[in-house]
């Protein structure tokens, strides 16, 4: 796997940098937006005449395959707000990616919470997923659902996390013929992918990113109250560098 960063920026600019942030990986310079036109990735919300920022492409990534087709694409409206590289990489390669895990069981229920990486930015979207082990014969729930039974969901501690969302497959309808109802379940081994948006205020320095799961543990003839587990992923937020000034296109 290669990696190889395009920018309007000038090669003098891109090799200060590289050198702040000691980047191994190619940085393409393509002053005069020649490419970043072509591939239509221009930020039109910047003027010509507001030098030396005209010129810039939307923020974002392509995931390109062996074959040289794009698999997958992540652009952002705001240049403040960057995907995380090892987050496309998580969202492409599930469990192959990121080492930042912490396991919980809760009974008939393993679950074990991965962030796509240990450190990050301010401001940084990362991925992460949820990987879910029940025991035979139990379920938890997905929606919709009644409102005397809880659906299952994560939530990080706003403390460091802007925004976040999780995405479960789609769950099993079952028929309850004691209870008269057809719920919603999730059964065995399965993943939820989500994603967080860090907060921009975040100081450098180590931090923990806490993030509690609601749930029901039920099997066809038992159904528990509802439960909560916590948990709690090391996350260093590092500091900017300042770079090299820009200068006029």
């Amino acid at each position: 796997m290669n990696l190889a960063s395009i920018s309007y920026d000038s090669q003098e600019i891109l090799r200060r940098f590289a050198n702040a942030y000691r980047l191994t990986y190619p940085l393409l310079s393509d002053v005069g937006s020649v490419v970043i036109k072509k591939f239509g990735i221009l930020n039109p919300n910047v003027p010509p005449d507001v030098a030396p920022f005209y010129g810039m492409p939307f923020p974002g990534q392509y995931l390109i395959g062996p074959n040289g087709i794009v698999r997958e694409k992540f652009f952002l409206p705001d240049y403040q707000t960057r995907v995380s590289a090892s987050h496309v990489l998580l969202k492409n390669h599930g469990g192959s990616v990121g080492e930042n895990a912490t396991t919980t069981q809760a009974e008939e229920l393993r679950v074990t919470l991965r962030l796509s990486d240990t450190r990050s930015f301010a401001g940084q979207q990362l991925g992460f997923d949820v990987e879910f082990a029940l025991k035979p014969g139990w379920h938890i729930y997905g929606g919709p659902l009644p409102e005397n039974y809880r659906e299952t969901s994560l939530k990080f501690d706003q403390e460091l996390v802007a925004n976040q969302s999780l995405d479960f497959h789609k769950p099993t309808p079952v028929e309850f013929e004691a209870l008269g109802e057809t719920l919603p379940v999730y059964e065995g081994t399965f993943k939820a992918v989500g994603q967080l948006l860090l907060k921009r205020q975040i100081k450098p320095g180590e931090h923990k990113l806490r993030a509690t799961l609601l749930f029901q543990l039920c099997s066809r003839d038992t159904c528990k109250i509802p439960q909560s587990v916590c948990f709690e992923l090391p996350i260093r937020i590092d500091a900017y560098v300042p770079g090299a000034k820009a200068t006029a296109q």
